[in-house]
């Protein structure tokens, strides 16, 4: 290969590389990835068009079969839907993910390893912290950004999602990270839970805990958990010694709630969230109120002691809830039939080892964004859907290449 091919070829891959990892690093941009997820759908359609990318992959072959499960309980909740228009523009936009699908799938195969990822996605978390780390001692970022109150939000301005990601995406890190030894995944921990702790988001520090507990289970590293007890003690110390509202979120757990008053207060009102929910699946127990009017249907499912009653905007606060209510027990059942895919497909590829498919960062993702008993953003926004199909591109991806991950990997 000639130098000149060379440059090219390296200019290729290093824009695709940023291209692809955009669904991260972007996401503390106004509108998250939504412009790099078009992106990445016209380039779909260009490798389409090229031939690059077959129809006949079996990983794409999956995940059409996954997002179907969710486009026809969608498409059958127009029956009745409170906003058709909604429930339309849902039914245009989950297929256009097919193409983003495209894209990522050909960069995956072409330019960037799934190490070269978790080395990335490492450096931008530890990049985030340190952000938020200044912004804390200094009350404005290497952007400008300030805090949010006395909140910790570090690049993300006035949008509380620094926690969410940093939750989210801890078993890449936590994987990438146990090459170094475990003293340095210790070290990430303190920084991250304090820095959760300092948002003021109490689902988000849930969510590392989830996070951590199900990387000790998969690489059986009971001693890091034994470890991890004290750091989230003196992490939660300092966070509630250096902000009122990391210390008022702490002391909301110094007491066991016994109304439902007190647990509706405490989940920040998500009870009644929830029980409106319940009414519209109870109401409407076949095909829900209509894809994405959880909203619209509100007004009518609660009670004017409700404390969001004759708001104009808001959501479920959990994607199950959510997928629940707007497309009953149809979309009850096409989540159910999603999950059972995942779990199957992973088995098929890790010789029937649960181990070492729970061992899968990018499954324990999965697992953390549909926890039951926690609060996560909606599957289909707009801001937070790129990465969730980014997420299931990824393990699709790690399981067709037999890549899971074991502590000698990566």
């Amino acid at each position: 290969m000639n130098f000149n091919n060379l440059v090219k070829c390296d200019w290729r891959s290093g824009l695709s590389i940023l291209l692809f990892t955009s669904i991260i690093w972007a996401q503390p941009l106004s509108g998250g990835a939504r412009v790099p997820s078009v992106i990445l759908m016209l380039l779909g359609i260009i490798l389409l068009a090229n031939k690059s990318f077959a129809f006949t992959d079996i990983r794409w072959r999956r995940l059409l079969l996954l997002f179907s499960l969710f486009w026809v309980p969608a498409l059958i909740s127009v029956i009745g839907s409170y906003e058709p228009e909604n429930s339309a523009k849902f039914i245009v936009l989950l297929p256009l993910f097919l193409l983003y699908s495209v894209t990522l799938f050909y960069v995956l195969d072409t330019y960037l390893s799934q190490n070269t990822l978790f080395l990335i996605i490492t450096a931008i978390c530890s990049f985030w912290l340190i952000d938020a780390s200044i912004q804390f001692f200094f009350d404005v970022d290497l952007f400008g950004v300030e805090r949010y109150g006395d909140r910790i939000v570090g690049p993300f301005k006035e949008h509380l999602r620094l926690g969410l990601f940093i939750s989210v995406l801890l078993p890449i890190v936590l994987s990438t990270l146990a090459r170094y030894g475990w003293i340095w995944q210790l070290i990430y921990l303190l920084v991250a839970v304090a820095v959760v702790m300092l948002t003021g988001v109490r689902t988000d520090l849930l969510t590392m805990i989830i996070a951590a507990t199900l990387y000790v289970i998969a690489s059986k590293k009971y001693t890091v958990m034994l470890a991890m007890l004290p750091i989230i003690v003196v992490a939660g110390l300092f966070a509630g010694s250096h902000s009122e509202i990391s210390q008022t979120k702490i002391k909301t757990f110094s007491s066991i709630p016994t109304t439902y008053t007190e647990w509706n207060q405490l989940s920040s009102y998500r009870l009644d969230l929830w029980s409106t929910a319940w009414s519209m699946l109870r109401d409407n127990p076949v095909n829900g109120v209509g894809a994405r009017c959880f909203s619209a249907a509100y007004n009518d499912y609660s009670s004017e002691n409700n404390i969001f009653h004759g708001q104009e905007s808001y959501h479920a606060h959990h994607p199950i809830i959510s997928i629940a209510a707007e497309t009953g027990s149809i979309g009850l059942l096409g989540l159910l039939g999603v999950v059972f895919l995942l779990y199957r497909w992973g088995r098929n590829h890790t010789k029937n080892t649960r181990e070492l498919l729970l061992s899968n960062p990018w499954l324990q993702i999965v697992i953390l964004l549909l926890f039951p008993i926690q609060s996560m953003p909606l599957l289909f926004s707009l801001w937070w859907f790129p990465f969730v199909a980014f997420v299931l591109v990824c393990y699709l991806h790690s399981i067709n290449s037999n890549v899971t991950r074991t502590e000698n990997k990566f």
